[in-house]
């Protein structure tokens, strides 16, 4: 049977006014790629149960982007975790692959959206939303990189101008999640200015070397230093990269496992 663990982030975010709760806890889920942990995924249901997150969120490739390849795992996890918990969704390069080219993949990618959105997902495709958990404004913002920022054997620019025609800039009464499931453009992410990113989409580079370094990225650098952990930023920010729930094609994990990510959020009024 696979396994994963769990791996909590602990947080601290001043925040302007006294908080009306003294913390939020979310759950994020990154790379899925259809793995099951028991029947139907019973283990990872019931320890996101467990811990009673504010919200579930998605970085996507919950699904194998590859013709013909069955949904349904994918569809039934997202479903259930809907049954319970508020979800926001965000693609990554598989539910993007899904889309743009229908005329590989037929009809996948909406039968995909159909299920999700009839669950009760908040499915972020270059959108925001704004809500509030236990009265602290959120912003979660789900970003879908271009075909060109997953090219192999290169790194395109990413400028932080592109974040700001799709969102705008971020409002400071608001807490910012950023859902970007490439983690090559963490200098723009954490420019942007979001308080959080998450990111996923490296499988935690197949062999982890300490903390960060992956032994190789999906666009084939070697000692990628993001494949895994937290990172800050000098606005005081913060990026988490996820090893992820599974893998595909070369199901390789040496001193990396599976995870599912829990964080955090410590609130205290900000006293400057």
């Amino acid at each position: 049977m696979k396994n994963f663990k769990t791996k909590t982030y602990q947080i601290k975010k001043s925040w302007q006014n006294e908080p009306q709760a003294e913390s939020l806890r979310f759950v994020f889920v990154s790379d899925l790629h259809n793995h099951e942990f028991g029947f139907e995924n019973q283990i990872l249901l019931k320890e996101i149960e467990k811990i009673n997150p504010d919200a579930v969120l998605i970085g996507g490739d919950t699904i194998v982007g590859k013709p013909r390849f069955p949904i349904d795992v994918a569809c039934d996890f997202i479903t259930a975790v809907a049954e319970k918990f508020p979800v926001y969704y965000a693609n990554g390069n598989h539910e993007y692959r899904l889309r743009l080219y229908p005329e590989q993949y037929g009809d996948m990618y909406q039968q995909f959206v159909d299920v999700i959105h009839r669950a009760g997902v908040c499915h972020l495709v270059n959108q925001s939303a704004y809500t509030k958990f236990r009265g602290t404004p959120v912003a979660i913002h789900g970003f879908e990189a271009d075909r060109k920022y997953y090219q192999r054997f290169r790194n395109v620019k990413m400028p932080v101008s592109e974040l700001n025609d799709i969102f705008g800039q971020p409002d400071p009464h608001y807490y910012h999640i950023l859902l970007a499931h490439n983690p090559d453009y963490i200098d723009t992410y954490l420019k942007w200015g979001a308080d959080l990113t998450l990111s996923g989409h490296c499988h935690g580079g197949m062999i982890r070397i300490g903390e960060h370094y992956g032994l190789v990225s999906p666009n084939m650098t070697l000692f990628y230093p993001y494949a895994h952990g937290l990172f800050s930023g000098e606005k005081k920010n913060n990026m988490i990269v996820s090893a992820g729930l599974g893998e595909h094609t070369i199901p390789v994990r040496i001193f990396n496992p599976r995870e599912l990510v829990v964080i955090s959020i410590d609130l205290c009024p900000d006293k400057s």
